[in-house]
């Protein structure tokens, strides 16, 4: 067993009389902050390089919270590696990291395999796997829990060129998240593309799959398949959002992004919650196809006053927001959508008054085997132009 400091004092590294990044210096995550050098394993420019064995590491996460889970400085990313060629990461067990788990940025050829990584559910952005502005990624047989995002697709603005992240396959994974189980964004400050999931079960998720776009960077030909998933409330607060697909500005300085070429097929979700695609009206949501998806609700959550969920820090406070339609599909600034043998099952009862699908500015809807009723008195389908 490799055992982690817990420590802070222990993974600083001094240059000069203050403290610094071996890589990239002093830069805000979601967070708010980065804490500078604290990192279990490090390594930059390395190639050939593999952490594998069959034996565990244990961050210590839990000694860097108190009793209300509030946290104090953290060593994060665990696992940090920069401008690096051929990782390998398998076999292996991760316990309790205080923040992220593994973090490769700026990385060619990852192969992250047969992991198991057990954080605990109630410790703020403990995510699992955050590949950033990597390519040529694979992450497959993992099992992880986490308290905030399992899997989660960055491109993150922290000095030098902006890289995509792209020709990435997630597959044959257990996922259980306080937050998103398979994510983009939401720093997106580069490309993401030919990105393919498939083969997951998802369980316990505030989100399921989650495309969020704040930066400038545009997401595109992205798939999901075969994916079931039971989604919770995160932390018993607030409202579920199996899938989410969002597109808004950071900040008044922040670029326009972009969502296109995005396919869901065969995909079973029971929730209570929605789910929700939303564009701007400036940045339509372009070619969505959804195939064989089931929606099973099996309750009606309180959402006269409920927000789409907008990650880290936010976004501009006059956002498109749809987070109070009485829908369980929501489709709000998007082009050419087509619904394919999707299927809601309500509630035994239906005694609230909610649409199946709902459409705002959506030009170009297709459907085919819609099997998608309404509950209680309201129309199926409702259109606002």
């Amino acid at each position: 067993m490799l055992l982690s400091s817990a420590n802070i004092a222990d993974f600083e590294v001094k240059q000069a009389g203050a403290l610094k990044s071996p890589a990239n210096g002093e830069v805000a995550d979601e967070l708010g902050v980065h804490h500078i050098g604290h990192h279990l394993i490090y390594g930059d420019n390395l190639d050939n390089i593999a952490i594998e064995g069959g034996g565990t590491i244990d961050g210590q996460g839990d000694t860097y919270f108190d009793k209300d889970m509030k946290a104090r400085p953290r060593p994060s990313p665990l696992i940090e590696i920069w401008n690096s060629r051929d990782i390998r990461i398998q076999d292996i067990t991760i316990l309790k990291t205080p923040g992220w788990a593994i973090h490769p940025k700026n990385c060619d050829r990852v192969k992250i395999r047969g992991i198991s990584l057990i954080n605990n559910f109630n410790a703020i952005n403990t995510d699992g796997i955050d590949p950033d502005s990597s390519r040529n990624v694979i992450i497959s047989d993992c099992y992880i829990k986490a308290g905030d995002d399992c899997i989660v697709l960055k491109t993150t603005n922290r000095g030098g060129e902006i890289r995509p992240t792209e020709n990435v396959t997630v597959t044959n994974c257990v996922l259980l998240s306080a937050a998103s189980a398979l994510k983009l964004g939401t720093e997106s400050w580069g490309d993401f593309r030919h990105c393919v999931f498939s083969n997951c079960v998802i369980r316990q998720a505030r989100t399921g799959i989650a495309l969020l776009a704040k930066d400038g960077g545009t997401m595109e030909d992205v798939r999901f398949e075969n994916i079931t998933m039971q989604t919770q409330p995160k932390w018993n607060k607030g409202v579920e959002w199996p899938i989410q697909f969002d597109i808004e500005r950071r900040s008044e300085k922040s670029k326009l992004s972009h969502i296109r070429d995005v396919s869901l097929s065969d995909i079973t979700m029971v929730t209570k919650g929605r789910v929700l695609i939303s564009g701007m009206p400036e940045s339509l949501i372009d070619t969505l196809t959804m195939r064989n998806v089931i929606m099973r609700i099996t309750g009606y959550e309180q959402i006269k006053t409920a927000h789409k969920n907008r990650g880290g820090n936010g976004g501009l406070k006059d956002a498109v927001d749809f987070g109070s339609t009485p829908s369980a599909l929501i489709f709000g600034h998007a082009k050419n959508v087509d619904l394919s043998g999707v299927q809601v099952i309500w509630p035994e009862g239906g005694v609230e008054d909610r649409s199946a699908i709902f459409t705002s500015n959506v030009q170009g809807l297709t459907t085919s085997g819609l099997r998608a009723p309404a509950s209680g008195k309201a129309k199926a389908i409702v259109t606002e132009q």
